[in-house]
């Protein structure tokens, strides 16, 4: 029964954090997930990671005294983890010192699963630090993680290959640190990961398929330097949270997103996908935020996307998009906030017409509307307009000469500056080669502020007591 009472506690933890999520954008606020996030299908532990640990050592000085070994593999750790802290200005981890983990800033520790009777770490939180350092692989000796969070740091490096280990971990926060490389690959071992937030970092290269076939409800890697087409296997995600803005995407949505049955929140922005909005994007019933502008799309709004009957906000805005805002779209019975900004749309029904004046919130400049205000000028909308799309055949590169010299010139550099005139040296004088100096290092975006749910931990610094949770993923915001 005391396990069964610690599976709940973590359970309860981790209901009321992700329920408590939101996504403030103007007066609306969005639940992050409909389904509950703590079913944790316990399946058998991949044993091929056990190896990745036997070159660790667990070296202690004998005259420090343990409950059990779990513990002292936990303060081989976090020693081993404080060892590559170069800067922790609001002194988190001041007190991990002595044998007594379970007092350390930002650990909790509970009733082991496997054994009632020992205490083992269980979460380790450090949002908010402002650390600068790295991850050590003795954190994979952590096996029975839960949560980690390490939201608004400055860590940096890779992932260990270690962390394949933390087989009980499903929440793992990561965001807004200076972690690189490619996809960090030991994620995808992790059996038991419900949530992953890996944004506003420099991860680059392509999104593994794997990710897609995870039983993970919330994925979210925005503001990464990510590229290549996405997986076709998308479809296969349970996700209710799909976030994927500002990276560098390209060509077009898979179809099989249709199959996302548990889809609330998705956002395709500021990227560089193409092709027509496929109409099984809206098949997801439960969509209550799509959002696809910055992109490439092309042609019509699928006819599909008058069944979004629960869908709240709805963003097109800089597309190539044509045709008729049609009122089955602007009626749908949820939708408050549209943005059609900068597309080629000439045609609005005129059920939209009288919504926006009650109800819908539309912003609809930079199109082809005829009798509208702050329209494009009539011979760029005959550019595109004269030459009706078929999305049938477009295929997922833009075939339009129009389409692809606006591409050419968004994506073209400015020219570099000129050389300096190098003045003719006098015959006495020495020659001097001047230097450049670099540049300031671009700072990190600052954390998206969010309410944030009072959770019960002990041991946290007092200074961030009020900051503890994770921020919800921004759909739409950071594009």
């Amino acid at each position: 029964m005391q396990t069964l009472g610690f599976f709940f506690y973590i359970g309860l933890i981790f209901t009321f954090y992700i329920s408590s999520f939101s996504i403030a954008f103007t007066k609306i606020q969005y639940p992050v997930s409909r389904r509950g996030l703590t079913t944790s299908r316990q399946k058998d532990p991949d044993p091929d990671p056990d190896h990745l640990l036997d070159d660790i050592k667990v070296e202690v000085d004998p005259s420090l005294q343990f409950d059990n070994p779990r513990l002292k593999k936990a303060y081989c750790a976090f020693q081993e983890w404080k060892k590559t802290i170069i800067s922790d200005p609001l002194n988190m981890t001041v007190n991990w010192i002595g044998p007594d983990v379970c007092s350390y800033y930002g650990v909790g520790c509970v009733q082991a699963l496997d054994d009632k009777n020992i205490m083992t770490v269980a979460v380790v939180d450090l949002n908010f630090g402002d650390i600068s350092g790295q991850l050590v692989p003795h954190l994979g000796l952590l096996t029975d993680l839960g949560i980690l969070h390490l939201h608004s740091n400055r860590f940096c490096g890779v992932v260990p290959k270690t962390f394949s280990n933390l087989q009980l971990l499903f929440e793992l926060d990561l965001s807004s640190n200076r972690f690189s490389g490619p996809f960090p690959s030991p994620v995808l071992a992790l059996s038991s990961l419900r949530f992953l937030d890996i944004r506003f970092n420099e991860f680059e290269g392509a999104l593994p398929p794997a990710l897609f076939d995870m039983d993970v409800d919330a994925i979210v890697v925005n503001n990464n330097r990510f590229y290549s087409h996405l997986p076709k296997n998308m479809g296969n995600s349970p996700a209710s949270i799909l976030v994927l803005s500002n990276n560098k995407f390209s060509g077009c949505i898979p179809r099989s997103i249709g199959r996302m049955q548990n889809l609330e929140q998705v956002s395709f922005a500021n990227n560089r996908l193409t092709g027509c909005l496929p109409e099984e994007l809206a098949l997801p019933k439960f969509i209550i935020v799509l959002d696809v502008s910055k992109n490439y799309f092309m042609g019509p709004l699928p006819k599909s996307f008058e069944r979004l009957k629960m869908i709240e906000k709805l963003d097109f805005s800089s597309n190539q998009l044509t045709g008729k805002v049609h009122d089955s779209v602007c009626s749908l019975p949820a939708l408050w906030n549209m943005t059609i900004t900068n597309n080629f749309f000439n045609e609005i029904g005129g059920e939209c017409e009288k919504l926006i004046e009650d109800t819908l919130v539309m912003e609809d400049r930079d199109n082809c509307f005829s009798r509208k205000p702050n329209q494009k000028h009539q011979k760029d909308c005959l550019s595109v307009l004269s030459r009706p799309v078929d999305c049938k055949t477009i295929g997922c590169q833009p075939r339009d000469p129009v389409i692809l010299a606006h591409i050419k010139r968004k994506a073209a550099k400015p020219p570099p500056p000129p050389p300096p005139t190098k003045p003719t040296p006098l015959s006495n004088t020495p020659k001097v080669t001047p230097s450049t100096p670099k540049p300031p290092p671009l700072p990190l975006p600052p954390p998206v502020a969010s309410p944030t749910p009072a959770r019960i931990f002990k041991n946290l610094p007092p200074k961030i007591v009020s900051q503890y949770s994770s921020p919800p993923p921004p759909v739409f915001q950071g594009h």
